[in-house]
């Protein structure tokens, strides 16, 4: 009874702090939520990258235009630290299967859920393989990935996109993905990605890409 009393007696100031709680907790909660190591991460530079989407519509264009395929390995026969650097091979041939040389140019590994593990290397062509680019970034976690190069031949600048799975251990040829069509993954197959002429790459990583000549805006 005494307990009822007290209740009745002060009902409205224990309304008034359960209210208060119940917003802190949610308070709390949302915090925790977006804080989470997994939680997905904004993206950096997404503002400038909207304002230049004309300019980057184009050079997308025309690089579909172009109809040269893009694969990406993760080669097997190179042993990988985690924590490292690990090596990823980009072939590029014309549309009649001819390797690309002269190319010049960045790769940037994308990591959707947790942009925290983006990372980005230089190509450079291996001279033993016409077309065949290979660069150096971090790529330790499992599951989807985004590769996107940015490079140039000339006065010609080409870009590509492809989703790859990467498998638990991809040094030592666990099975990972190809691509169907550019730019979107699917399981199965060798750990590598394979794109027919080069899908939309989502936010350009450059704020102020240039347009090949010729190209309208």
């Amino acid at each position: 009874m005494r307990v009822f009393r007290l209740v009745s007696e002060y009902r409205w100031p224990i309304y008034l702090g359960s209210l208060l709680a119940m917003s802190v907790i949610a308070c709390g909660v949302l915090v925790w939520v977006a804080t989470r190591p997994d939680s997905p991460r904004p993206i950096k530079g997404y503002f400038e990258a909207a304002r230049a989407w004309d300019a980057d519509e184009a050079v997308e264009a025309a690089s579909r235009q172009l109809g040269w395929t893009v694969r990406y390995e993760l080669p097997s026969g190179i042993p990988h630290f985690p924590g490292m650097p690990r090596p990823v091979d980009v072939r590029v041939a014309d549309r009649d299967g001819r390797p690309v040389s002269g190319l010049s140019g960045r790769l940037f590994a994308i990591r959707p859920s947790d942009t925290r593990l983006n990372q980005t290397g230089e190509l450079v062509e291996l001279p033993q393989d016409a077309g065949t680019y290979r660069t150096l970034v971090r790529v330790d976690q499992p599951g989807a990935w985004e590769f996107r190069i940015d490079a140039r031949q000339g006065a010609l600048r080409f870009v590509h996109a492809a989703r790859v799975a990467v498998p638990a251990d991809a040094a030592g040829g666990a099975p990972g993905s190809e691509d169907g069509p550019p730019g979107v993954g699917s399981e199965g197959g060798p750990a590598r990605s394979e794109g027919g002429p080069p899908g939309p790459p989502g936010p350009s990583p450059l704020t102020t890409p240039a347009v090949p000549e010729g190209t309208p805006r």
